[in-house]
């Protein structure tokens, strides 16, 4: 490999050999590869898709909203900006060129699909409003659910006075969670569970846990969700593809 002059330090050049073998000591080539290789991918892929650049007007339209974001009002103080990113005006421009390709080649990518992966997973993803009572035995939490059930207490005012845990201060409110992240146990008890039912007793770490279902929150493909799912499937995409790179190092 050729010693190109890659960049200077206190004077002296550093080649782009010495700079990879600076890399390979540290442990960090393999990482740097594989960023290169994915950008790579992306860009090759925007390329066969046919995305095009933003038109200029969109394009003066997103760097005013990024000066405005990062207070760069004035033109000196951009040009700072750039400098201390090490950033010609050329390559800031095509970064943000990049995202917004990248933003339409994952639309590309995840819109055949996002429906089916959202139906089959949705009741992962619902939420559910659960409150809850906690003692040390199946016979106090068994007895505190045919309290409420024969209406002769309120859950509420049970899980202040008798749960052994720090949310019985607020009556047990544990708030919304998604059902996908509740633990195995809870997750299988409140499948079926409709709003207002109390679940349990449970056996969690040692304790007995009495649930009640405040409410439940089905959720739609939209927002953050959706701009989840998408990111989630995309990186899938990505890594798929990233499998599929034959890569040969040459001289390396």
């Amino acid at each position: 490999m050729e010693s190109n002059p890659l960049f200077v330090i206190d004077g002296e050049a550093i080649s782009l050999e010495q700079a990879l073998q600076y890399l390979r000591i540290a442990g960090e080539l393999p990482k740097t590869l594989r960023e290169i290789t994915q950008q790579h991918v992306l860009e090759k892929e925007i390329q066969m898709l046919g995305i095009e650049e933003p038109s200029t007007n969109i394009m003066e339209q997103l760097i005013l909203e990024f000066r405005l974001q990062k207070q760069l009002t004035t033109p000196d103080i951009f040009q700072l900006w750039l400098a201390s990113q090490r950033l010609a005006y050329s390559d800031f421009r095509h970064s943000i060129i990049f995202r917004l390709q990248l933003e339409s080649l994952k639309s590309k990518v995840t819109e055949p699909k996002i429906q089916n992966y959202f139906e089959e997973n949705k009741a992962l993803l619902d939420r559910i409003v659960l409150s809850r009572i906690v003692v040390e035995t199946a016979e106090t939490a068994q007895g505190l659910k045919e309290k409420v059930e024969q209406h002769d207490a309120d859950f509420t005012q049970l899980a202040k006075q008798f749960s052994i845990v720090d949310d019985s201060v607020v009556g047990g409110v544990m708030g919304s969670v998604m059902r996908g992240q509740m633990p195995k146990p809870i997750y299988e008890a409140t499948e079926s569970a409709q709003q207002g039912q109390i679940v349990g007793p449970l056996e969690i770490e040692g304790l007995y846990c009495l649930l009640k279902i405040e409410q439940l929150l089905p959720v739609k493909l939209e927002g953050e969700l959706k701009q989840e799912l998408e990111n989630r499937l995309f990186n899938e995409w990505l890594r798929e593809k990233m499998r599929e790179v034959n890569i040969q190092f040459v001289n390396l």
